[in-house]
C-alpha cells in the first residue's frame, strides 16, 4: 500500500501562522513567564543550613553548642555545606565568624592530632609564607633572633600544620600570621617559650 505523499504549500504555512499567531503568541509568553517564577521560586526558597552559633577559633574542635542550624535561600547555599553530624568532633582549620556555613574545606579530623602530641599557635612573621601552608604541612620552626639581636636557628623540625588561626593579625608588639602546628610535648614547651620571637618556617 503506497502512503499518499501530503503536499504543504508555502502558503498554507503562512495561513496557518496568521490563524494560530496569537495562539503562539501567547504560548511562547506563558513560558517565559513560567521560567521567571521557577527561577524566583527557587531562589526564595529556604533550606536548613549549619552554621556556627558563635565565633569560633582556628584548633577548636566542634561540639554541637558551637552549631545551630538557620533556614536561608538556597541560592546562598554555599557547596560542600556539613551537615551537624559530620561536623561534631572536627578540628576547624580556620577562624569561623558567627553564623558563618561550615564546609568540608573549614575542618579537618581531629584524630590528625596523635594523642601523645600537643597543639600550638605559632606566630609567622611573613604572612606570606603562612598562607601557602596547608593543614598536613610539614614545617621546620625557624627563630630569626631574640629581643638582644642574637641570631637564633632552628628550635622545632618536622612539626605538622594543623590550621591557620589568623593572617595579618597582631599581638601586642608582634604582627603576622599566627599557625596552629602539632608537634610532642617538648617540642611545643618550646615553641610556645619563644612565641614572643620573631618566627618563621622553613616547608618539607
Amino acid at each position: 500500500m503506497q502512503i499518499p505523499r501530503i503536499s504543504i504549500e508555502k502558503s498554507d504555512l503562512v495561513t496557518l501562522f496568521r490563524i494560530y499567531r496569537k495562539t503562539i503568541a501567547y504560548c511562547l509568553i506563558a513560558i517565559v513567564i513560567y521560567s521567571i517564577v521557577d527561577k524566583a521560586a527557587n531562589n526564595f526558597a529556604t533550606k536548613p543550613v549549619i552554621v556556627a552559633s558563635k565565633e569560633l577559633a582556628a584548633g577548636s574542635v566542634l561540639v554541637e553548642t558551637d552549631l545551630k542550624e538557620i533556614r536561608i535561600p538556597q541560592s546562598a547555599i554555599v557547596a560542600n555545606s556539613l551537615a551537624k553530624t559530620e561536623l561534631v568532633g572536627k578540628m576547624l582549620s580556620a577562624n569561623i565568624a558567627p553564623d558563618e556555613q561550615l564546609t568540608s574545606t573549614r575542618v579537618i579530623a581531629s584524630n590528625h592530632v596523635i594523642s601523645d602530641q600537643r597543639v600550638v599557635g605559632v606566630r609567622i612573621i611573613d604572612s606570606e609564607i603562612a598562607s601557602i601552608l596547608r593543614p598536613g604541612s610539614l614545617v621546620d620552626v625557624v627563630k630569626i633572633n631574640n629581643s638582644n639581636g642574637i641570631y637564633g636557628g632552628v628550635i622545632a623540625k618536622n612539626v605538622s600544620v594543623i590550621a591557620i588561626a589568623s593572617k595579618k593579625s597582631s599581638f601586642g608588639s608582634s604582627a603576622g600570621s599566627v599557625v596552629m602546628v602539632s608537634t610532642n610535648n617538648d617540642t611545643a614547651v618550646t615553641l610556645a617559650i619563644n612565641s614572643g620571637e620573631k618566627l618563621t618556617v622553613l616547608l618539607h
